[in-house]
């Protein structure tokens, strides 16, 4: 069976939103098999969700009387996480699961998890950027697989309007979205105050999280970082939204830039009534781009599970790796291929042919950085850092009273004096 054939059904199913109909061919699928590992993600629906199930169909197909995939939703990511914990207290793990970096070292302090290499799964060839995030002491304990970075997105029609050229600096971005914010009496960059739009100004201004072994959260660029945010809502040139994601505000102002992940690009696509384009995030200069924050999870697999069922998930975590399924994965969900061969091969190539922008996401994957890889990451991502940054563009706290007081939760935090 040629790979376009089953892409063409996983496109159907995606375009009909036959979602229950992928569970009952999966269900039948399973029902039959010797062996069952099931694989917990955060996909609830939409296009990743239909993408899984199909290749997890195609997978369980061609394995069939070996054994089957089951995809189980377990709710969004912190959902899934939280699930995972209270299955570890069961002492009922599934085979697999989706894991960002920081919960693979979590899991790694119960000696949970498995290096994948152990279990014959071929790594050659990936995306070194997502591959070395998975690495622990020289061993990689997951499969990267669905990854976004951040971008520019921008409105055509209104750089087109007055005369502007996407920005490809810092300065220059911050000196455009001053000037269209003037001419049009409203803030075109638009924003989410949170980590991940902090993370993109942070490292791009050189800020590292990690010094000499400690967690810094107040450094020099990242109160540099904060600032720029936070100027910009003074100045009038930024947005801060702080209800819904940017797309779901389109028609409450003009919109201009953000700087917002690759992953949301089809949402974008879908609530935009001008010209959308994408570019890499402007640099600090003009010769390489801004870096993104690499966002998205990976596949681990459990140290609990049995032998076969730990053959059938090497079995699929090669399968989802091979420069065809991360073609068709990509085109049909806009994350970053993990294998750049994927690049090559016709599905991915027809889909650049057909729209572009994605040029911008490939070049961007080449600049791109992780969050600290800590178990305690999680809380501190959402809950002190994320919370900071927050209170900062809202004018609660100044950016130094902010960070400072991030900082020092942090220190206990890590130091055991809170949890």
């Amino acid at each position: 069976m040629r790979v376009k054939r089953w892409l063409l059904t996983a496109l159907l199913l995606l375009g009909f939103g036959l979602a229950q109909k992928a569970d009952e061919v999966i269900k039948a699928q399973c029902a039959k098999a010797p062996v069952v590992a099931e694989l917990w993600h955060a996909f609830r629906g939409g296009a990743p969700r239909a993408a899984l199930e199909n290749i997890v169909i195609e997978f369980n197909r061609r394995h069939e009387g070996e054994y089957c995939i089951r995809p189980i939703n377990q709710g969004g990511y912190r959902d899934l996480s939280t699930k995972i914990k209270a299955a570890f207290a069961a002492g009922k793990l599934p085979t697999m699961a989706q894991a960002y970096e920081n919960q693979i070292a979590l899991y790694l302090q119960a000696d949970a998890v498995v290096p994948v290499q152990a279990l014959g799964v071929n790594l050659e060839g990936l995306n070194p950027i997502f591959l070395n995030a998975v690495r622990f002491g020289g061993l990689v304990y997951g499969v990267p697989f669905n990854k976004s970075v951040q971008v520019l997105y921008y409105n055509r029609d209104l750089l087109r309007k007055y005369g502007a050229s996407v920005p490809k600096t810092i300065d220059a971005f911050i000196a455009t979205a001053k000037t269209l914010s003037e001419k049009e009496g409203n803030p075109v960059y638009w924003f989410r105050p949170d980590t991940s739009t902090f993370g993109y100004w942070f490292f791009t201004l050189g800020g590292e999280y990690m010094k000499d072994g400690k967690l810094v959260v107040n450094s020099p660029e990242a109160k540099a970082a904060l600032k720029i945010l936070v100027d910009s809502v003074k100045e009038g040139w930024g947005k801060a939204i702080t209800s819904g994601y940017i797309n779901q505000n389109f028609g409450k102002g003009t919109y201009g830039f953000s700087t917002d992940t690759s992953a949301g690009y089809k949402y974008y696509q879908r609530a935009a009534k001008f010209d959308l384009g994408l570019a890499t995030l402007p640099g600090k200069t003009a010769d390489r781009p801004g870096y993104a924050v690499v966002q998205g999870t990976n596949l681990i697999v459990f140290r609990s599970a049995s032998e076969a069922q730990k053959k059938a998930a090497a079995a699929f975590l090669n399968f989802v790796v091979t420069p065809e399924v991360q073609a068709i994965f990509s085109a049909a969900t806009g994350y970053v291929p993990v294998n750049p061969k994927a690049i090559e091969m016709p599905e991915m190539q027809e889909r650049l042919m057909e729209d572009p922008n994605l040029e911008a996401v490939l070049k961007q994957a080449n600049y791109a950085k992780y969050e600290p890889q800590i178990p305690q990451w999680e809380q501190i991502r959402f809950d002190i850092l994320g919370q900071a940054i927050t209170e900062a563009v809202l004018g609660k706290a100044s950016v130094d009273e902010a960070l400072d007081r991030a900082q020092q939760l942090v220190d206990k935090l890590l130091s055991g004096q809170i949890r």
